[in-house]
């Protein structure tokens, strides 16, 4: 359970989310407040007893012309105080809303939330940026919960605390007989992948459908293809598990030529 004093330390977090991002600037006008819910609560309101993976509705409010929002599950920094660096990037767990050129009354949106993921930063700075697997049963410090929903504005107004709403999260047990997961991948760990590509598959022994990332290849609709003409390409297959097994991290490196 989350306790007062844990949503406390998160409402600082709402002063401070993006200001990596971008510069504020003066937000845009529409007619009548911002707001944005999740599952029908608002900010910093905790979403509790959540299943290991449930999808979650998100319903925006006056969203003015120009502005388009993020919806991000992330574990909830050391220091509350900072953004957030480890998000789940899975399928359907990293959401946007488009900007247009008009006002909006009403957005609807729905984003997975998963209990566990493979975290990474939605900000990258230049250089190596911080990859790590999260449990968001576990606490991030002593009486800090561990992941929140944040909604921030994106572009120049992700420093715009107008936007910003956080949700912390917290989830059922799981079983601790779980399973460990297994990938099978094809072409083979080693094959020399070109830049005219390949068909590629990867399935998993608990048939969850996995995220790949990859350094210097890129795997779409069913193929990988090399980015660059020589070296080698790392291929990460990540799920964020289930009721039956644990989340997968395993690596794949793959001759570029």
């Amino acid at each position: 359970m989350l306790s007062k004093k844990i949503v406390g330390k998160l409402v600082a977090v709402t002063a401070v989310v993006g200001m990596a991002c971008a510069t504020a600037v003066v937000p845009a006008q529409a007619e009548g407040a911002f707001n944005a819910t999740v599952a029908g609560v608002n900010n910093m309101t905790p979403l509790v007893a959540l299943e290991t993976s449930s999808v979650q509705p998100i319903d925006v409010t006056n969203l003015p012309a120009n502005v388009g929002i993020y919806a991000l599950h992330c574990a909830v920094p050391m220091n509350p105080r900072s953004a957030p660096t480890l998000c789940d990037s899975s399928a359907d767990s990293a959401i946007y809303i488009p900007a247009i050129a008009a006002d909006r009354a009403t957005v609807a949106a729905k984003i997975k939330v998963n209990g566990e993921f493979y975290g990474s930063n939605p900000n990258p700075q230049p250089g190596a940026s911080e990859t790590k697997s999260v449990d968001c049963r576990a606490e991030a410090a002593p009486g800090m919960g561990s992941c929140a929903v944040y909604i921030l504005g994106a572009g120049r107004e992700s420093a715009n605390p107008t936007y910003l709403r956080v949700f912390p999260t917290a989830f059922k047990a799981v079983r601790a007989d779980r399973k460990t997961d297994a990938v099978k991948v094809s072409p083979k760990a080693g094959t020399t992948i070109d830049q005219d590509g390949q068909a590629f598959s990867a399935t998993t022994t608990s048939g969850l459908t996995p995220s790949i990332t990859g350094d210097n290849c890129s795997v779409r609709d069913g193929k990988i293809t090399a980015l660059a003409n020589s070296g080698t390409c790392t291929l990460t297959i990540t799920t964020t598990g289930g009721r039956n097994f644990k989340p997968l991290v395993e690596t794949t490196t793959y001759k570029l030529g």
